[in-house]
């Protein structure tokens, strides 16, 4: 007997189209990174020349975090309706405006740099409610596991570039010119928009098979099916409410728990960590994005790691790895931060370490909402994940500023006096991660979904 369409979809074979499709995401990603965290050496140069205290700052670094909350769950809510693509090229657009327009910011005005870093967060936001469900959804389910881990790889060169950028260009270009190449995505938006087609997934759960069938031909090379046999998925525009995401407790506060906690390390330590290591070490923006290079390549090893792990492990125990590894290294961090091996400071490589952890674990997680719901939620569980994965965003920063003391100037002196207080903070969120994999997690590798 044929298979029907949905069936089809899951033993197709990859054309070439599918692979410059994925290519194009990944691509967006690493540019939608670079947008995301260049700010941290953005920062690190206009707070003393803007005599910025701890507070503003804060403010400015956690303001894309709180617009990334809106742009996730709106995002995700609208995938649902009106589809995958037009959300995923509106969200790129305005992130990409949004991060390119800081070049324009009047000397001083941190209000304007904060209203811009929002509308970067609601575009960041959004293209996370819906990439991601695009590719999964693509993606036959044999390779399922490993194909939509390996989209935490170009995430992780995103970090690498805004190093590497800083580190080369910063003298030349100054913050300005840094901040103009958040428009140069503006050209992978447009190439997305002619070469992806919409998913067929999405098409057969609006009642819209003849599309789907356009769509599946386009991105996969089908098997032979009975055109005939459509899986009846639905009709018409679903009506998808946010409480549909929340009855399933398991998995959501599974995915609430590891997502606000590991966007608080991360966030806190890449948007503050240039500004920590510039005043604890007594370096200029561009020496301390030369040493996050070594954090960012120690990201991309992880994001490597995590992408193959889960194949092999499982989504759970790859979890428990990201959670617990990367709580360990934050409190070696605490514990040797007067030491130095080999005349690097102990801090530092424990940095390095962790960042494989809580950095390279978001291969593990990036899909891992949309494979825990069904098609018609694979949106809004992502716009789930990527909301509170927001909250992560301002927690870290926002949390790390108040112990360092909102009202003080940025200074050396009291980053120091910061350092115990925020590493045991930054340890406590991986932690959390590392129990809520332990107590809640819900394994779907290779496409099976059981509780461990």
């Amino acid at each position: 007997m044929k298979p029907d369409l949905l069936a089809a979809l899951d033993e197709a074979a990859l054309r070439p189209r599918y692979s410059l499709v994925f290519s194009l995401v990944a691509a967006l990603l690493v540019c939608e990174l670079f947008d995301y965290f260049v700010v941290g050496y953005l920062v690190s140069a206009i707070a003393p020349a803007w005599h910025l205290t701890f507070g503003v700052t804060s403010v400015m670094l956690l303001s894309a975090g709180v617009g990334a909350i809106f742009g996730a769950l709106a995002g995700g809510r609208l995938a649902d309706r009106i589809g995958r693509k037009p959300v995923l090229l509106a969200a790129a657009v305005l992130c990409c405006a949004g991060a390119g327009s800081l070049a324009l910011v009047p000397e001083g005005d941190w209000r304007a740099f904060t209203v811009l870093r929002f509308i970067v967060g609601i575009g960041y936001g959004a293209c996370g409610s819906t990439q991601f469900a695009l590719i999964a959804e693509y993606t036959p389910r044999a390779r399922r596991t490993l194909i939509t881990s390996s989209l935490g790889i170009p995430a992780g060169l995103g970090l690498l570039l805004a190093s590497s950028v800083v580190s080369v260009l910063f003298t030349r270009i100054g913050w300005r010119g840094t901040a103009l190449l958040g428009f140069l995505p503006l050209v992978v938006v447009a190439l997305l928009a002619w070469f992806a087609p919409e998913s067929p997934r999405w098409l057969m759960t609006v009642g819209r098979p003849e599309a789907a069938r356009r769509a599946a031909s386009r991105i996969l090379r089908l098997p032979d099916y009975d055109q005939a046999a459509v899986p009846s998925m639905g009709a018409g525009t679903p009506g998808v409410s946010l409480l549909e995401v929340m009855r399933e407790s398991r998995p959501f506060w599974l995915i609430v728990v590891v997502q606000v906690m590991l966007g608080s390390v991360l966030a806190g330590v890449l948007l503050w960590g240039p500004t920590l290591v510039a005043q604890v070490f007594s370096v200029t923006p561009q020496r301390a994005a030369q040493y996050f290079i070594g954090i960012s390549l120690s990201a991309l090893v992880g994001r490597v790691a995590f992408t193959w792990l889960p194949h092999r492990i499982g989504r759970v125990r790859s979890g428990l790895l990201v959670g617990y590894g990367g709580a360990a290294t934050l409190l070696l961090a605490v514990l040797l931060r007067d030491t130095y091996w080999a005349g690097i400071p102990a801090l530092f490589l424990c940095l390095v370490a962790g960042q494989f952890f809580y950095d390279g674990g978001y291969s593990n997680l990036t899909t891992y909402a949309a494979e825990l719901y069904p098609v018609r939620l694979g949106a809004r569980a992502m716009g789930v994940s990527a909301g509170t994965a927001g909250i992560g965003k301002i927690l870290g920063p926002l949390v790390m500023g108040l112990i360092a003391g909102a009202n003080n100037l940025v200074t050396p002196a009291v980053t120091q006096q910061a350092i115990v207080p925020v590493f045991l903070f930054l340890c406590a969120c991986c932690l959390a991660v590392g129990l809520a994999y332990t107590f809640l997690g819900v394994e779907t590798a290779h496409g099976v979904r059981h509780v461990e």
